[in-house]
């Protein structure tokens, strides 16, 4: 991306299009600059600049602009700047030249450098004062592709919509749309709100419109249209912008479609949930949900147990993108809970099921006490359906008897099984408790004791169940004896 002050445009009988590069010279002049003034310092690079600017200033600052994303400069002093410019300003005003040396001779003592050290490092903290210390050159190519899409993405700062078609890439694409927080509609094509359509323009979602369109370019076959919000002989228009992969543009052809998401509200909540670690899978990819003739598609599912239940996070809008999504999952043919940005100007009223609103970060533990509802629910269906549970064996997993009978695990603990105890996370049948307890009561160290029940594949959990408890020397278990024999002793 490109400041707003750098696109250069055509605009002709409604249309608007960004005044591509072609030529490779002027890019292949400008990387030579850069290449020739390492070790330079920064204004000698913007004098060389300028310099070349004639009539293309934009083009020429277009291209600079983007060289210095590709340099590190710092500052080539051995005093800090600021450090000295404290020290001198706290001196005072000088009024002869004879002041003003005696002041910089006191400065050189104490910093311990010559005067005219001191000098040089009075400003050469200043950005212009700056050295270029390393530069990564690209080819002449690379660097018109760049500037290409980096206009593009300038001007869609100002689109009212941007409606695209893709062939392949999809699945990425679509992923980029929901990690990127942008509003979008589904209708033969997808149709994303602009940044001009919000009350606000909003930076933010100017950027994150931005970021989708190279990820959008690497598709096999691509076609982006938009409405761009502009003046024209300075009255507002709106003109329309395209652009498809059949047009003789240099564009980049490979690009990092990978979002970071560290600073959004969807992955603060993503990393907060699964910490928790309650059961539920989490997918930030969750399914197509069905509303009317529309689909919805939510930013996360939770999913455990034959469960499965959805969260939409509502940041940006407009009043027409409210009311369409409103709509839609008013028609949505599964539950989902709605996470509203708190200074938006809409209430709970206006939705329909779970409502939770959010300032900076969306509220975990309100999450789980909604799927711990459905987790009740469905625990309160199935033990009305579950008549009886017959058990064989003498250790039966929870876990696999809960897959056989179709119902949650959570289910069966609720359930009271004659002949059996629930130890962890299996049965355990008196017959066999009562048969281990023999072969330990000869035995009272804590060792041998866990020996004999990891061999029956029981924990030491099954203690209490037989009526023993363990003796504890401190942090470390020492033997274990007979809970009635324990107490007799007290």
């Amino acid at each position: 991306m490109l400041p707003k002050e750098l696109l250069m445009v055509w605009k002709r009988k409604g249309t608007i299009r960004p005044r591509y590069l072609s030529d490779m010279t002027v890019a292949g002049e400008i990387i030579q600059v850069f290449t020739q003034y390492q070790g330079k310092k920064y204004k000698e690079i913007l004098g060389q600049l300028e310099g070349m600017e004639g009539d293309d200033f934009k083009l020429v600052r277009g291209l600079g602009t983007l060289l210095e994303r590709k340099c590190r400069f710092q500052s080539g002093s051995e005093v800090q700047g600021k450090e000295v410019r404290f020290f001198l300003f706290d001196k005072g005003f000088v009024k002869t030249l004879e002041e003003r040396n005696h002041l910089l001779e006191e400065a050189a003592l104490h910093f311990h450098v010559s005067k005219e050290k001191v000098e040089e490092a009075m400003f050469s903290d200043m950005e212009e004062e700056q050295l270029l210390v390393e530069f990564t050159a690209p080819t002449s190519e690379e660097l018109v592709r760049w500037y290409n899409l980096s206009l593009t993405q300038t001007l869609l700062f100002d689109a009212l919509e941007l409606t695209f078609k893709i062939d392949g890439n999809y699945q990425q694409v679509f992923r980029c749309v929901k990690y990127l927080g942008l509003m979008y509609e589904i209708d033969g094509e997808i149709r994303v709100t602009g940044p001009a359509s919000l009350f606000k323009k909003n930076r933010k979602y100017g950027t994150a419109l931005a970021k989708l369109l190279p990820v959008i370019m690497n598709a096999k076959r691509w076609r982006v249209q938009a409405k761009i919000e502009t003046e024209v002989g300075g009255e507002p228009r709106i003109l329309d912008f395209s652009l498809d992969s059949t047009n003789n543009v240099f564009l980049p052809t490979s690009v990092d479609s990978v979002v970071h998401f560290d600073s959004e509200v969807e992955a603060q909540f993503y990393r907060d949930f699964t910490a928790l670690n309650l059961g539920w899978e989490l997918v930030r990819e969750p399914d197509i949900v069905k509303a009317g003739h529309y689909v919805v598609i939510p930013d996360f599912g939770f999913y455990k147990n034959g469960l499965n239940h959805y969260l939409e996070v509502v940041g940006f809008w407009t009043p027409e993108y409210l009311r369409k999504k409103i709509a839609k999952l008013k028609e949505a043919e599964a539950n989902i809970t709605v996470a509203v940005n708190e200074t938006l100007e809409c209430k709970k009223e206006d939705f329909t099921g779970d409502v939770i609103f959010y300032k900076n970060k969306i509220p975990v533990m309100s999450i789980v006490k909604i799927l711990r509802e459905i987790e009740e629910k469905q625990i309160e269906k199935e033990l009305c359906s579950l008549k009886e549970v017959s058990l064989s064996g003498d250790v039966v997993s929870i876990q696999e008897k809960a897959r056989e009978l179709h119902v949650s695990p959570a289910t069966l603990t609720r359930m009271e099984i004659p002949g059996y105890h629930m130890i962890g996370e299996q049965f355990v049948s008196q017959v066999f408790l009562e048969k281990v307890r023999e072969e330990l009561r000869p035995f009272q160290e804590y060792p041998k004791v866990e020996e004999i029940l990891n061999g029956h594949r029981l924990s030491m959990l099954a203690l209490d169940s037989m009526g023993y408890r363990v003796i504890w020397a401190g942090l470390h278990p020492t033997k274990v004896v007979e809970k009635k024999r324990d107490t007799k002793l007290v």
